[in-house]
């Protein structure tokens, strides 16, 4: 019998043993205990089950690493971790080998488990904590109907045992199925799936549709095929060596199908996800969540980590772990949601160092807020930080709105901007296009004052030519003069030159908040430095500058652009000789505009000392001491609270050996590099590492976030995403593509140097084609 066909018709319908042994990964994913109220497992609970808690404690733990790959992982210590049993202290026993050669243990997880079945169990609908979470009932261990004995004679691992001896005997023999099985072939498989795995990759990183109306290629000159099967045929088209592929494959094994894509979807943010857990380790993390609502109504939930990744130079790093959903909006199931998800990832809750959310009452609520909740369920203080960005905004929308001068010069701006936007209009206007307001971004502002005072010559003009030629139509000659006469008044130009100095200020502020790798202490300074820029407005001088460009721009308009109305005068004053008439002077105007330009500094000062009050905080002074040009640099009386959030030791004498070198090194080096905290941590943290709390002390620095800028960056992939053509979609395979559009590097990653971990998961999963 043909040796392809064979296996093709054998592995549809079970896995073979050769099969199993060389391709399964591990099917759980524990790790050390993450939940604090995990209780010990009583006596006389269910031993596979692991009654009480011991399940539970494992259902979403990552994987551990030191299990057997081709063998049982038999470890032998001189003493193992004991557990509480019936008021008796018990603890796994290294003589439970003898006679199981299946048996090994983990010392991660402090769990026996069977090697046979993790490794070619048949995925029946019965499998024991042996094989999920690891077994740990050492009282009922040696139980005759209990522990290892019942696991040894049940029907599955009986079978399972039975494939691994006739794998170890093939092994032996030089007769296993990848060596009967052409070698060039499972090459081909490989190199096939390979493809379709980039194809995949490449399109979900740039946030790209995949499929059609059709799933097969013979089909595709229908049309509706989808970018996925039309790529993958171009690049077969083009690609010789998987052309040749191509026609050894099994018509039933084509891979083309949208539930491959799912599954390989499934396969690239499982991976992701991993490696981004991998990345924070044992670190504390920030917590960042911001939620949006797609246009089905879904409300999304974008959870956000912030860490230092000590695997490259103590880098700051921020990575969207998911995006989640949740049937209620209130702040307690948002609460579990978010515990449950950090969970499911395999991050331990109680690493959370700090919390940053906007300022809605749903999430800051200092009683049943979200940040409250979590800090209840956790049982920790855990310092909540109002998003620094929704802070500014909130300073510019409130100081803005409260003069109805500066109201109705925004309303001027938006009619422009509406009108400059019609086709008829658009075509004559050769100036820089005008930006839309949007009262989420103020930044908008900010860009729609810059083109129209950069371009103010080129809007009047246009204005003044429409109004000159009949052929535009009454309604657009009327809007076109209303328009002219509200921006040529020297009020409107001061009010332009008054926004965009202020807005100008905050601006940079607002970028740098921006950056993943801001930390809360350098946007609380930067934030400080525009308030006091800010103060320095208020004087004489600050008016005078405004004032100045202000009646400068506008005699310089020509004065046909000066609205005119011919004065006509007063009948009742024929017979009487004027010499002076009545109505507001250029002086009155001044004034007006002076107290304007005070009361609008004055406001946006106000707000900036109102909102940013973390300024007068123990936390913001620890941060500050840990700044190195602070006055008590690492003073340790100082930092001490933030130490006290991860209940951290802090030696004294490590801070100040700390101090002493830090300072040299700074003084010694003459290239003038801005001494920072992180540049501290990148670049001395091997000679720090002999004194972890310090180290411990300025990874806590950096690790506080400043604004949840990344959770809003995330929603932009939501769109591209879920567009209008793209709504059929379910919420988990939503979630799975914005996180890998969003986190396109690790992405990239999954298709390059981790391409065999996914392709070993997923011929686990499929089992039609051949690949190792």
């Amino acid at each position: 019998m043909d040796i392809r066909k064979w296996l093709v018709s054998s592995t549809s319908a079970r896995p073979s043993s050769d099969l199993e042994c060389t391709t399964i990964t591990l099917p759980f994913q524990p790790a050390p205990p993450i939940q604090s109220d995990i209780t010990e497992t009583p006596a006389g609970s269910n031993s596979e089950t692991g009654a009480n808690g011991a399940e539970a404690e494992f259902s979403n733990l990552q994987a551990v690493d030191d299990l057997g790959i081709d063998q049982p992982n038999q470890v032998k210590l001189k003493q193992y971790p004991a557990r509480m049993f019936g008021g008796k202290k018990r603890a796994f026993v290294s003589s439970w080998y003898i006679n199981r050669d299946w048996l090994e243990y983990s010392v991660k997880a402090d769990s026996a488990f069977c090697f046979c079945c993790r490794k070619f169990n048949v995925g029946t609908s019965r499998v024991d904590a042996f094989v999920n979470a690891g077994y740990r009932n050492w009282k009922n261990a040696n139980e005759t109907d209990r522990g290892f004995h019942k696991h040894q004679t049940s029907k599955e691992h009986l079978s399972s045992y039975a494939m691994w001896k006739e794998r170890e005997r093939r092994v032996s023999s030089g007769k296993e199925i990848s060596t009967l099985l052409n070698a060039d072939q499972l090459q081909k498989n490989r190199y096939y799936v390979s493809s379709i795995i980039d194809v995949i990759g490449f399109l979900v990183e740039n946030q790209l549709p995949l499929r059609g109306k059709l799933d097969a290629f013979d089909n595709m000159s229908e049309g509706g095929s989808g970018l996925f099967l039309s790529l993958l045929d171009y690049t077969i088209k083009k690609d010789p060596l998987l052309a040749d592929a191509v026609k050894t494959l099994p018509r039933n094994a084509t891979y083309t199908c949208h539930d491959i894509q799912n599954e390989i979807i499934s396969l690239l943010s499982e991976v992701v996800t991993e490696a981004i857990v991998k990345e924070v380790g044992d670190s504390y993390y920030t917590l960042k969540v911001d939620g949006t609502r797609d246009p089905t109504g879904c409300e999304n939930i974008s959870i956000v980590i912030r860490f230092v990744n000590e695997s490259e130079s103590y880098e700051v790093a921020e990575r969207l772990l998911t995006v989640a959903t949740a049937e209620m909006g209130d702040a307690r199931t948002l609460t579990d949601t978010i515990l449950a998800e950090l969970n499911k990832a395999g991050l331990n809750p109680s690493k959370i160092l700090s919390q940053v959310y906007d300022g809605a009452s749903l999430m800051s609520g200092k009683i049943g807020g979200v940040q409250k909740l979590l800090q209840e369920k956790l049982n920790k203080n855990i310092p909540y930080v109002h998003c620094l960005n929704h802070q500014l905004h909130l300073v510019v929308v409130h100081a803005m709105s409260a003069e109805a001068a500066v109201m109705d010069f925004f309303n001027v701006c938006n009619a422009l901007y509406k009108y400059c936007k019609k086709p008829t209009i658009a075509v004559h206007y050769k100036g820089e296009r005008l930006k839309r307001l949007l009262e989420q971004r103020w930044t908008g502002h900010l860009a729609t004052v810059s083109v129209i005072l950069n371009n103010f010559e080129e809007i009047t003009s246009l204005l003044t030519e429409i109004d000159s030629v009949r052929a535009h139509g009454p309604e657009l000659r009327m809007e076109a003069v209303g328009l002219l006469r509200e921006i040529s008044t020297p009020s409107f130009l001061f009010i332009a030159n008054l926004v965009h100095e202020v807005l100008a200020l905050l601006d940079p502020p607002n970028k740098l908040l921006q950056r993943e790798d801001t930390d809360l202490w350098t946007g609380l300074s930067i934030v400080t430095s525009a308030k006091v820029c800010m103060q320095k407005l208020r004087c004489d001088e600050g008016f005078t500058k405004v004032w100045e460009k202000a009646t400068a721009a506008a005699n310089a308009l020509p004065k046909s652009t000066t609205p005119k109305r011919r004065r006509t005068g007063n009948k009742n004053m024929d017979d009487y000789l004027v010499e002076e008439t009545t109505g507001q002077r250029e002086d009155d105007v001044e004034t007006e505009l002076k107290r304007l330009y005070y009361s609008t500094v004055d406001s946006v000062v106000g707000e900036m000392d109102q909102r940013f009050s973390e300024q007068n905080s123990h936390l913001y002074r620890a941060l500050a001491v840990l700044d190195p040009e602070s006055d008590l640099f690492l003073d340790p009386e100082t930092v001490k609270c933030i130490m006290d959030l991860t209940q951290s030791p802090i030696c004294y004498a490590e801070f100040e050996v700390a101090k002493n070198f830090l300072r040299s090194q700074k003084e010694s080096k003459t290239e003038g590099d801005n001494w920072t905290t992180k540049l501290i941590l990148s670049k001395y943290h091997k000679a720090l590492q002999t004194m972890p709390s310090v180290l411990t002390a300025f990874k806590h620095a950096l690790t506080f976030g400043a604004s949840t800028a990344m959770c809003e960056n995330s929603f932009s992939s939501l769109r591209n995403v879920f567009s209008d053509h793209r709504r059929s979609m379910l919420h988990k395979r939503k979630a799975q593509l914005v996180q890998l559009a969003f986190e396109r590097d690790l992405t990239r990653k999954c298709t390059t140097e981790w391409k065999d971990t996914v392709l070993r998961r997923f011929n686990v999963r499929t089992r039609r084609l051949q690949l190792f």
